[in-house]
């Protein structure tokens, strides 16, 4: 929230921008600079444009300022994220590459970043992995078969079914790595453990891994192996898929001193997605991932938005008796909310009468509400106000992505 505290700051000061020199006609970016690199899942785009009219943000009618400044926030999307303004035949094109990390990944040992940092990263922008629903992403835990299964599948980009019927029993078609095990399966890459178990939540071991890692770049067979690793005999079983990862440059063991592969233990999440950032597929993605000269078209907008603006606050009757029960009707009117962020809501701050501070409206067609979505949301309330003079009345107006806009009316309490 702390983020968006600071977006929202911003976004009241950024109209306000000036910026001098301006030719006749022309369309000028003041941030953000063409071809970022961020991790911010949200940035403010501002600029001028001389003159206002017939401003465009993405094909979108944008309304300027009258001095011609204009400001929103840019919602991005990990990967690729076009912003283009126009307005006729000018265009102004700004190219922004979303990355995505964790806190477990920047700050690991010491204060220092994860040894993975940067393979995390880029497969994370491409969506071949994922963190935990907390944010963070446990380099150090163990790799799953179903997590295995799923990047496996984004990172050959198979084609992921529609299921119908359970894949496994213990991978039933609701759950949402089904698609990904399934995809595996069916291009021989990942056996179930048994006929009706897959073992989703299992860990994978190194050796499987690099078995696995072998199979799915349709590597050929290292006939002579040389061995290299204490604790992988030549003639033991599984040696030649592993040798042969080594060769092919798959893995290089538990470090680059020890000569020690570790086969039998889980490999870890960050190992796994090491192992998965060397396929040569994976290689290619993340290059033209880089590349700010390919990719930016219209499928990659991003998305737009701006703080909600209270149209209206209306309290009626202006005015109460005091000591004395009395209905209130509080209306506030959210200007239309097309193509930006939907409205999470709008609270109303009656603590100046004695009530709830943050007393919430609706617009579902109760609580007096009349219409259910038209953005105009109701509360019809009793009140029995204990002192006289005239009390302030804040509404406040939140989106979804937690932008806040208020605004304050009076009512009258009267002898």
């Amino acid at each position: 929230m702390l983020k968006y505290r600071f977006m929202k700051r911003w976004l009241w000061l950024l109209p306000l921008i000036c910026l001098a020199g301006a030719a006749a006609a022309e369309i000028q970016i003041a941030s953000p600079p063409d071809k970022l690199s961020t991790f911010d899942d949200l940035i403010m785009l501002a600029g001028k444009a001389t003159p206002a009219a017939g401003l465009k943000i993405e094909h979108l009618t944008f309304e300027a300022q009258a001095d011609g400044t204009f400001a929103c926030g840019l919602v991005l999307k990990p990967g690729k994220n076009l912003v283009l303004v126009n307005r006729g035949s000018e265009e102004a094109r700004v190219r922004v590459l979303r990355l995505v990390t964790y806190p477990d990944v920047e700050i690991a040992y010491d204060e220092k970043q994860h040894w993975a940092r940067g393979q995390i990263v880029y497969l994370s922008a491409l969506g071949i992995i994922e963190g935990y629903p907390d944010g963070n992403f446990y380099p150090g835990n163990p790799a799953t078969r179903g997590e295995f299964a799923t990047w496996l599948a984004k990172a050959k980009k198979l084609p992921v079914p529609t299921l119908s019927r359970d894949v496994y029993f213990d991978v039933p078609k609701e759950h949402w790595r089904a698609p990904y095990v399934k995809a595996v399966s069916d291009a021989g890459y990942m056996l179930p453990l048994s006929k009706e178990m897959f073992g989703p939540e299992e860990p994978i071991s190194r050796a499987e891994a690099a078995e696995l890692a072998v199979k799915t770049e349709g590597l050929g067979i290292v006939d002579q192996i040389m061995p290299l690793f204490k604790d992988v005999p030549r003639e033991g079983e599984g040696a030649t898929p592993i040798y042969t990862a080594k060769e092919k440059g798959l893995i290089i063991g538990v470090s680059e001193q020890l000569p020690v592969y570790d086969p039998d233990r889980p490999i870890t999440r960050a190992e796994a997605a090491m192992l998965i950032s060397r396929f040569a597929s994976v290689q290619e993605s993340v290059k033209i991932l880089s590349d700010f000269e390919q990719g930016y078209g219209d499928d990659k907008f991003c998305g737009l938005n701006v703080t909600p603006e209270i149209a209206a606050l209306t309290v009626e009757p202006p005015a109460l008796p005091v000591a004395k029960p009395a209905s209130l009707k509080l209306r506030v009117t959210i200007a239309s909310r097309e193509n930006f962020a939907p409205m999470a809501k709008v609270k109303v701050d009656l603590s100046a009468l004695g009530g709830a501070p943050d007393a919430e409206m609706y617009d579902d067609g109760t609580h007096g509400d009349a219409v259910a979505g038209d953005l105009i949301y109701s509360l019809n309330i009793t009140y029995q106000p204990k002192t006289t003079g005239e009390k302030i009345i804040e509404a406040a107006a939140t989106d979804r992505l937690g932008w806040e806009r208020k605004r304050d009316s009076t009512i009258l309490i009267v002898e």
